[in-house]
């Protein structure tokens, strides 16, 4: 208590300013319009900036839910867009299967993206909690990603696209040729396609999509550019260099296809094998 009046006693000339200027600021607002309504802007300029930092600083720690809620939204226009016969996308996993569009979209966060092996693998943050399992296709925005390998719970290993073990069916877009995407190990942005015969048309530019036999993927989802092709094996086939739309060297948010039919169309591959 005596501190306080020490204080009081050292500091009173200017706590005695203070009190008076505070009161003829207050007399001076109240009785004169124009000092009134000058002080109510500035009160509201200060209040506004300081309410858009506080609103900036909670956005920035929402981002992690706001591009959860993106990612979920991207997968539902995605199944939508299979509907109409889109070229890419498909639908979120919480909805259920309708008889017209066999696949469930499952979105996930890459965790992990190895791109300068010869072999290559990705680490996503789901598994089998969610209902991923082994051989599902994942594509990302613009384009193929690679295939589930194995799942625990909470997490699944992708095989890369960029992993020399691993050959997709493509297809030419605009016509039935199809042949087999491979990578040589080299560069990430640059994929070949095998296998197409010399009678195919080509054309440098042409769009190589999923083919319809695959069935990890939907058909028509993009993959890349022809960049250029040339004639092997004494001229009986093309080796087709492509140009991926997708950049695998930055992936962030993915989604994992699940093919209702799947297990059904490989039955069907067996019994025709077996004849």
């Amino acid at each position: 208590m005596q501190q306080i009046v020490n204080f009081l006693i050292k500091y009173r000339n200017l706590l005695l300013y203070l009190f008076l200027m505070v009161t003829a600021l207050t007399f001076t607002i109240q009785t004169h319009e124009y000092h009134r309504n000058t002080t109510i802007h500035s009160t509201g300029y200060v209040t506004g900036k300081l309410l858009n930092t506080r609103n900036k600083i909670y956005d920035y720690f929402d981002l992690k839910n706001q591009n959860n809620k993106l990612s979920k939204e991207n997968a539902s226009l995605r199944m939508r867009l299979l509907e109409i016969g889109d070229t890419l996308l498909g639908k979120e996993a919480t909805f259920v299967f309708s008889d017209s569009i066999p696949y469930r979209m499952f979105p996930a966060r890459v965790i992990k993206n190895d791109f300068y092996k010869t072999d290559n693998y990705i680490t996503i943050d789901i598994g089998t909690d969610q209902g991923i399992t082994s051989d599902m296709g994942v594509i990302s925005p613009k384009g193929i990603v690679g295939i589930v390998d194995k799942s625990s719970t909470q997490f699944s290993r992708v095989i890369s696209i960029l992993n020399s073990q691993i050959s997709l069916n493509a297809q030419i877009k605009g016509t039935s040729t199809i042949g087999s995407l491979k990578w040589n190990g080299n560069d990430p942005y640059i994929m070949s396609l095998e296998d197409v015969p010399r009678l195919a048309k080509i054309s440098n530019g042409d769009t190589i999509i999923t083919g319809k036999q695959s069935t990890m993927f939907p058909s028509d989802i993009l993959i890349g550019r022809i960049k250029n092709a040339q004639l092997i094996e004494n001229g009986s086939r093309y080796k087709i260099d492509v140009t991926l739309f997708n950049d695998m060297t930055d992936l962030d948010y993915v989604n994992v296809i699940k093919n209702r039919d799947r297990t059904a169309l490989q039955v069907i591959d067996t019994l025709g094998n077996n004849e």
